[in-house]
C-alpha cells in the first residue's frame, strides 16, 4: 500500500498491522517520517515499512515512471482549497492527485481520496474521483463516503465545520 501525504504514518501502519505485505509512505517532512519510523519500529513492522521524503506530485510521478503498482494508495493531502478563491486551481490539484493515485494501482485496486478542504464538498470529491478514472479510461466503483467523526464536532450553522470527507473506490479497468 502507499500512503501518500503521510504524516507520522497511520495509514500505512495500520494498513502493516492488517496485514498488507507492505507499506511505503510519502511525505515532505523529515521529521514527521522520522516519527513514521518510530511508530513502525513500535508496532513491529519496520521491516515492510518504507517512506520516501519529497514532494508529493514528484514521488508518485516518478512511482508511475518506475512501473511501481500498489493494491491500495491513500491520498489525504492537506487543505487545497483554504479560501474560496482557490477553488478552481485546488480542484485541478485534486484530480491531479487522483489521476496520478490511480495510475499507480493494480487491476481493482482501492484509492482513498481524504479532502479537509471545507470549500471542497463532498459531491466535488467524488465528481474528482470519477472525473480522474475516466480522464484515464478506468471506471470507478464507490465503494464507501467517510466523514468526520465525533471529535471534529459540526456545528448546524457553520457549515464549514463539515470539512473532513473521503471517498474509497475500487479502480476497474473501463470495459467492467
Amino acid at each position: 500500500m502507499l500512503d501518500v501525504f503521510s504524516y507520522v504514518g497511520a495509514w500505512g501502519i495500520q494498513a502493516l498491522l492488517a496485514g498488507a505485505d507492505s507499506a511505503m509512505c510519502i511525505d515532505s517532512s523529515e521529521q514527521a517520517l522520522d516519527y513514521a519510523h518510530r511508530n513502525a519500529e513500535l508496532n513491529e513492522v519496520s521491516e515492510r515499512f518504507a517512506t520516501v521524503e519529497g514532494d508529493a506530485f514528484a514521488a508518485l510521478k516518478e512511482l508511475r515512471e518506475a512501473r511501481e503498482r500498489f493494491d491500495v494508495v491513500v491520498v489525504d493531502p492537506p487543505a487545497f482549497i483554504k479560501r474560496r478563491r482557490d477553488f478552481k486551481a485546488g480542484l485541478r490539484a485534486y484530480h491531479q492527485l487522483n489521476q496520478l493515485a490511480i495510475q499507480l494501482l493494480n487491476k481493482d485496486g482501492i484509492l482513498v481520496s481524504a479532502s479537509c478542504s471545507a470549500h471542497l464538498g463532498e459531491k466535488d470529491l467524488i465528481q474528482a474521483v470519477l472525473s480522474s478514472a475516466r480522464h484515464l479510461d478506468r471506471s470507478a466503483q464507490l465503494i464507501e463516503i467517510g466523514h468526520q467523526g465525533p471529535d471534529h464536532p459540526i456545528h448546524p450553522a457553520i457549515p464549514e465545520t463539515r470539512y473532513l470527507k473521503s471517498v474509497t473506490a475500487r479502480i476497474l479497468p473501463a470495459s467492467f
